[in-house]
């Protein structure tokens, strides 16, 4: 089923195209490899994406400095509702002990939880009557269910500590309870916002120790001051935040690659600018729709005065230019040129000649020429000069690839290795899938050969095919995935659903999935198929001979 004779003949009838075809594609892989590694293409690209991240980073910042100033601020006003359930909770430990003491004159066990709890409940229902209390409770806007559930709380928290022989007092109570409450709200409100739990926590113990100082400051400051001099506070917590900030960013300096002290203040010094010019911003847009006298809720004003001062480059950019700009800051451009434009395309096509000029010369060109007749006319059967003829396709097309696949490995290995954008792994799966590729074209063509016995026939419809899929390809990749919105043609997308080569999914070994595997199953099955196909129809064809 094999002849040597036929397929030294077969070679030496093709070697110069198989050279020819071999130099020039190896040639032009290398010189593509070697003038991408050495040009540094991605560093526009970086640099493009460099601004979208730092402008980002900026708006975090920007962020996180309107939430502190805020809490702090939200901290102070509260003080004086706080200072108001201390003297309510300083009324209810001097009743709570009272009553405790009348207690344990009845002869009730004084350190017995139960009792304590009784005591308790009686307090604080009887405090809930209180015109003193329900006067507090008012101004504080705080309803007498809300009051027993916090009350009860409050004294429960007294009366464990006294019982530790431990010392507490109204205020601890209260301070600790408006902390915990902050620092809860904020982790919920982060996990919300997407961080990590251990980001969530980070940033909920910063907003309690925000909060902690805030209470400190307003405690040691005339409260009456602060109710009548708004701006007295609001200064005091644009200061507060935009140092806190700066001394924060000391400590994360070398994250960003500042090393000696100039630089590390030179960061510091830039972020304190960052946070107070989006507070600054913040409060003066905040000022001007107070005053304005348009009809928004404080609530719509808020978000308006949010959303001015933490804005980024790219939030005052439309959303289509936003999208396209990130796009090309991700787009890999060495995947573009390598795998969807050389592989896919520019390398094929000199292949592609190659097996449509040997492919119809194996059958169709000697039957056409009349030589077919000589072949057959010795013992050499049908069966013997397909199979033979096959193997030299498949052969010719197996050398031709594992010379490129040695030249593009030696020149990745030249540019950078591993370190280089495409490493060794894709590299091979690039030139397994071109292999493949050509391994489908070249059955269908073989196959084409088989079926006529003009080369006409067999030249127009494999070869005519095999510039079909080519042409698609060019046009489909400009409205495929990997040109960015900007240049994509979405319509063009169409094309890929007509070619073979789509099946080449070069996209899928860049990603690292391995979605490219069942199709280059299928480039092997119309390999094996369509080259399976032409030897037996061309047992059985009548010739004319």
């Amino acid at each position: 089923m094999f002849s040597k004779a036929l397929f030294k003949q077969t070679c030496k009838a093709n070697w110069i195209k198989w050279v020819a075809v071999t130099v020039a594609t190896c040639a032009m892989l290398a010189i593509v490899i070697i003038v991408l590694g050495n040009l540094g293409i991605n560093n526009i690209r970086d640099s493009l994406k460099n601004i979208f991240v730092q402008a980002n980073q900026e708006a975090e910042l920007k962020s996180n400095a309107v939430d502190g100033y805020n809490l702090y601020n939200t901290t102070v006003e509260t003080n004086q509702q706080l200072n108001l359930l201390d003297l309510g909770l300083n009324m209810a430990i001097m009743q709570f002990n009272i009553a405790l003491t009348e207690a344990g004159q009845a002869g009730a066990d004084t350190n017995d939880p139960a009792v304590r709890g009784q005591v308790i409940d009686q307090v604080v229902n009887g405090m809930a009557q209180d015109e003193t209390i329900s006067s507090i409770l008012t101004q504080m806007g705080i309803d007498e269910t809300t009051f027993i559930a916090m009350f009860n709380q409050f004294l429960t928290t007294y009366s464990n500590t006294t019982l530790a022989g431990e010392q507490i007092t109204a205020s601890d109570i209260i301070d600790a309870w408006y902390l915990d409450n902050v620092e809860s709200q904020a982790y919920n409100q982060y996990l919300l916002d997407g961080k990590s739990e251990e980001e969530a926590l980070a940033s909920a113990l910063s907003a309690r120790a925000i909060a902690k100082d805030a209470l400190a400051w307003a405690s040691d400051t005339n409260n009456e001051s602060l109710a009548t001099d708004a701006k007295s506070y609001h200064a005091q917590a644009q200061d507060y935040i935009t140092n806190m900030m700066k001394e924060n960013a000391k400590g994360m300096a070398g994250d960003y690659g500042y090393e000696t002290e100039d630089e590390i203040q030179q960061f510091a010094v830039s972020i304190k600018v960052i946070a107070n010019t989006a507070i600054s911003t913040y409060q003066l847009v905040y000022d001007e729709y107070s005053e304005s006298g348009l009809d928004y809720t404080q609530e719509e004003i808020e978000k308006l005065a949010i959303a001015q001062a933490t804005s980024s480059i790219s939030d005052q950019m439309p959303a289509n230019v936003q999208l396209a700009l990130n796009e090309l800051g991700n787009m890999d451009i060495y995947g573009l040129i390598i795998g969807s434009i050389f592989y896919r395309i520019a390398g094929l096509l000199l292949p592609m000649v190659f097996v449509i000029m040997v492919a119809n010369g194996l059958l169709a060109g000697q039957v056409d020429s009349g030589s077919m007749a000589y072949v057959l006319s010795t013992p050499t059967k049908r069966r013997t000069v397909t199979v033979t003829q096959m193997t030299y396709l498949i052969l010719s097309l197996l050398a031709m690839f594992l010379l490129l696949t040695c030249v593009s490995v030696v020149s990745v290995f030249v540019v950078g290795g591993n370190n280089f954008a495409i490493n060794y792994a894709e590299i091979l799966l690039f030139n397994l899938g071109a292999f493949l590729t050509m391994f489908a074209i070249a059955g269908y063509c073989f196959m084409c050969s088989s079926l006529f016995n003009r080369t006409k026939y067999s030249m127009s419809i494999g070869g005519g095919l095999t510039i079909f899929c080519l042409v698609c390809t060019i046009l489909g990749l400009f409205g495929s995935s990997v040109v960015p919105s900007a240049m994509r043609i979405g319509a063009m997308d169409f094309f890929n659903y007509l070619s073979i080569i789509t099946f080449f999914d070069t996209v899928s070994i860049m990603n690292g999935t391995l979605a490219y595997l069942w199709k280059f199953a299928i480039l092997l099955g119309i390999g094996i198929v369509t080259f399976i196909i032409g030897v037996f129809r061309f047992d059985k064809k009548d010739l004319p001979l």
